[in-house]
């Protein structure tokens, strides 16, 4: 006869957790709701990973924690490290470091399991926290703080964490700082090795370039492994800075997935400025220093690292209330565009009595209400590249009558007039979009341009930060309805619909994503010979993280530049709702 208890009813979790206690479940079942261990109840699970279970525990006075639950039955490996765990979390005191509040065996005859009790740190980890709309430059330097004080703490006590990353980097709720946990891979000169490969456990993407170089120099070599140091957590609190600037990993993946190795070792990463322009160079040069070949060329520990950081957060000269990846509203929703398409009328009308009221709107002052009602947020234009790619129209077309004007004034007007026609515009699709296009003109006729160079840094962003291919092609579109042209104007911003998939062309699959869904690229569009061509210098993502690019308008058969479509004519140009486009290294 079996010796297990008959499983209690859901409706009863005390009785349940007793039945747990005696017959733990094997362990790849979460324990049930209401199971006692250490005299603290089950309320359920809060994660779970390669070497243990994390659930959420109340005290009998209520007092909420995390309790660790890790196997001891599965060899002697993952029991030294759940003991390691243990004891390296007893060394360290700190509120920037995850408090341990106790320890155990479960159940308490024949214990199978490690319990390890943790202050609950409830909050979202640091990278979800970073992308949040209306982080500011301050924000994330306050949390780069605290995270070098809590190594500072760590390191003075001989203990290596070997994983910092933004998972295992929290931020309170309660406290807003951040909190540095999971020393479950953690070292300390007391403690024999657990490494039985060339290199510890720990995340790829935040190694350091010298336990890279020791991996290629001792290849092969039988029992050789790499020991980390405090140059390898400050490397990764660089990894992690990096990408709460820019939303990016300092170097892209390699060409067939994984860590690129070389890059990692032999080149410099992209400055943050040029992927995101709301760094200051002062904040820039401490992320770079921790990004160093070498960990001597880094700062000598994490104390330094906190007060080179101290000191810079005290400047007055920076901007510390800059928001780093400003919140975009995203364009019209499908559902909501047949009401877009009806408004847009009377929106394009009031907006047309407003300008030709000849009233002009201050400096940062609200849009009128009926445009703003239907616009997408103002963006500005970036500034053209040296050779701005001029409009020209066809050879055969009659030039557009216009209305006599003179001096400087009617001239910005007109400039103010069709800027603001065109921010109007900017995130509406289908019916919408030709609707509020359709009171734009294209300038008069001008010289087609000529060859161009790229942006400064384009080239570079694109195929190292973006992990792009020269010739690399990509479809885009101006509108989602299709079979129906689009009227466009000389600087009708194009959108990326679905992400942009680096090396996506050339391997039948993406590796990771090059630009995320409803970036705009911006740039210049010009008529010549009956065909519409195109120069797109400048990509927006939709947190507003902004990238120099050198893209070329293609029709849907790879050929450079668009056929006119029907409804054309002087000052109107009508083109196919989808194109491509196509990387290249200098406009032709």
């Amino acid at each position: 006869m079996s010796t297990h208890s008959p499983s209690p009813s859901p409706e009863h979790p005390i009785l349940a957790g007793m039945a747990a206690a005696l017959n733990p479940p094997d362990d790849t079942s979460p324990l049930p709701v209401g199971t006692l261990i250490g005299g603290d109840v089950v309320e359920g699970v809060l994660g779970s990973g390669g070497f243990a279970t994390v659930y959420r525990v109340r005290s009998p006075s209520g007092y909420v924690s995390a309790l660790k639950l890790l196997p001891l039955d599965q060899g002697p490996e993952r029991a030294e490290r759940a003991w390691r765990e243990m004891s390296l979390g007893m060394r360290l005191r700190h509120p920037n470091l995850v408090r341990q509040l106790g320890a155990g065996h479960w159940p308490l005859e024949n214990p199978r399991y490690l319990w390890v009790k943790l202050e609950l740190v409830e909050g979202p980890t640091l990278d979800e926290w970073g992308m949040a709309p209306g982080r500011t430059l301050g924000d994330v330097m306050d949390r780069a703080l605290e995270v070098a004080r809590a190594l500072a703490v760590s390191h003075e006590a001989g203990v290596i964490h070997r994983d910092v990353k933004e998972a295992n980097i929290l931020v309170g709720q309660s406290t807003g700082q951040a909190v540095l946990v999971d020393f479950g891979v953690g070292y300390h000169p007391a403690y024999p090795t657990l490494t039985k490969g060339m290199f510890p456990p720990g995340t790829p993407a935040y190694r350091a370039p010298e336990a890279w170089a020791f991996g290629r120099a001792h290849a092969g070599e039988p029992g050789a492994h790499y020991r980390a140091g405090p140059g390898d957590d400050l490397y990764a609190v660089g990894v992690v800075l990096y990408r709460l600037l820019t939303g990016r990993f300092p170097f892209r993946p390699a060409e067939h997935g994984g860590e690129n190795v070389e890059a990692v070792l032999h080149r410099e990463p992209l400055p943050p400025h040029l992927v995101n322009p709301r760094v200051p160079l002062a904040v820039e040069a401490v992320c770079l220093r921790l990004l160093a070949k070498t960990p001597e060329a880094r700062y000598p520990d994490a104390v330094a690292l906190y007060e080179v950081l101290e000191e810079l957060r005290a400047r007055t000269d920076v901007d510390w209330k800059q928001v780093l990846h400003p919140e975009r509203r995203r364009p019209v929703k499908r559902w909501s565009r047949g009401l877009a398409a009806v408004g847009v009328g009377l929106a394009v009308a009031l907006g047309a009595w407003w300008l030709g009221s000849g009233r002009e709107v201050a400096p940062g002052g609200h849009t009128p209400e009926p445009v703003r009602a239907v616009a997408a947020p103002p963006v500005e234009t970036p500034p053209p590249p040296a050779a701005a790619p001029p409009l020209a129209l066809r050879k055969d077309s009659v030039p557009v009558k216009q209305q006599q004007t003179s001096g400087p004034q009617s001239e910005a007007t007109s400039k103010r007039r069709g800027a603001t026609v065109r921010t109007a515009c900017l995130g509406l699709t289908g019916a919408a979009l030709q609707a509020c296009l359709g009171t734009q003109q294209v300038p008069s006729e001008r010289s087609p341009p000529p060859p161009q160079e790229c942006p400064a840094g384009a080239v570079e962003t694109m195929t190292n930060t973006l992990g792009l291919r020269i010739r690399e092609r990509r479809s885009m579109d101006w509108s989602d309805v299709r079979g129906r042209s689009v009227h466009v104007h000389e600087d009708t911003p194009l959108r990326v619909a679905g992400a942009w998939e680096a090396g996506a062309d050339y391997s039948g699959k993406g590796y990771k994503i090059a630009l995320p869904d409803e970036t705009w690229l911006f740039g210049r569009l010009y008529v010549k010979d009956g065909r519409v061509y195109g120069r797109f210098t400048e990509a927006r993502t939709p947190l507003g993280v902004r990238y120099p690019m050198c893209l070329e308008l293609l029709d849907t058969d790879g050929n450079v530049g668009l056929e006119l479509q029907p409804g054309s004519g002087p000052g109107k140009m009508m083109v196919d709702p989808v194109v491509e486009v196509r990387v290249v290294d200098r406009f032709k």
